[in-house]
């Protein structure tokens, strides 16, 4: 049966690698750590590989069986292209950074480890904390990093939380554990963040509800959200009411382009683009597996 499964992803893994625009600029090397990982995996060993360069420092991978978004990182170089050359472009040292649903901390150990931002990493999955702990841990990016086991919603309380799914737990009415929330305005009263990422399976609104106040604000100029389809309005409605539009970006070219709608699987809200693009045009060197990511 395992072997079944594994041959029914396959072509979901093919389409992943043939459309990351990353791997197309280096098929030999996606090639080649493909094959690596699957021999190490088959031996149930881990593996500790360079991942990223950037002004504040180099960022490494750390690779075990069912770590899914460090695994497709390892793939492709950047799972979302865009997103994360947009944290890793516009970003500088000691900006702030919350990641909502951060998962095993890739985000997070982009923007502390490689820009030297400060990130508060929110992930409400007691699976999950130990890989995000050990990623912060691997890359000595501690004191940069500020990880709290709760969930972002639209009002203090308790959510239930599906359990026994590792990296991919995520908030269900008959879920197994209890889990707290918090509102991002209550968690960034004291320092509000430049760039919010959000990533929570379609909890989406209910995160911006309780950050009313962030994005009423000044500070908050950059908001990353996954649009699956189902919250697209919801969200749109609410970002586009805030002064926030939906913009392409494009890492290579270091440039943004206007979107009418959101985009698939994730969309890049910004207000005050021109601060962006000042940001971008100066951005520092990037390496992704040792190759350039943006132009000279």
């Amino acid at each position: 049966m395992a072997r079944r499964m594994k041959i029914a992803a396959l072509p979901r893994l093919a389409g992943f690698l043939w459309r990351n625009p990353l791997v197309r600029r280096d098929p030999l090397g996606a090639a080649a750590r493909l094959v690596r990982w699957q021999m190490a995996a088959r031996r149930g060993a881990m593996l500790d590989a360079p991942w990223v360069e950037g002004p504040a420092g180099a960022v490494r991978l750390r690779l075990r069986r069912g770590l899914s978004s460090a695994t497709a990182c390892w793939y492709a170089g950047l799972t979302d292209p865009a997103e994360m050359g947009f944290v890793l472009q516009a970003l500088r040292a000691d900006d702030r950074m919350v990641d909502v649903g951060a998962n095993v901390g890739v985000y997070a150990a982009l923007a502390a480890g490689a820009v030297g931002a400060r990130v508060l990493a929110l992930e409400p999955a007691a699976e999950t904390l130990p890989h995000l702990r050990a990623m912060v841990a691997l890359n000595g990016i501690a004191d940069r990093v500020t990880i709290r086991a709760v969930a972002a919603g639209a009002a203090p309380g308790v959510l239930r939380f599906t359990a026994g799914r590792g990296t991919t737990n995520r908030a269900a009415a008959d879920g197994a554990v209890d889990v707290a929330v918090e509102t991002l305005d209550a968690l960034c009263a004291d320092a509000p963040p430049l760039l919010v990422k959000v990533d929570v399976e379609g909890a989406e609104p209910e995160v911006l509800a309780g950050a009313a106040g962030l994005l009423a604000g000044d500070a908050l100029k950059a908001v990353i959200l996954e649009t699956a389809g189902a919250t697209d309005t919801a969200v749109e409605h609410t970002m586009r009411a805030a002064g926030f539009a939906p913009f392409a970006h494009d890492p290579f070219r270091r440039a943004l382009t206007p979107l009418a709608g959101p985009a698939r699987p994730n969309t890049l809200y910004l207000r005050d683009v021109g601060f962006w693009e000042a940001r971008l045009a100066a951005a520092p060197p990037i390496r992704v597996f040792g190759r350039a990511l943006q132009a000279g």
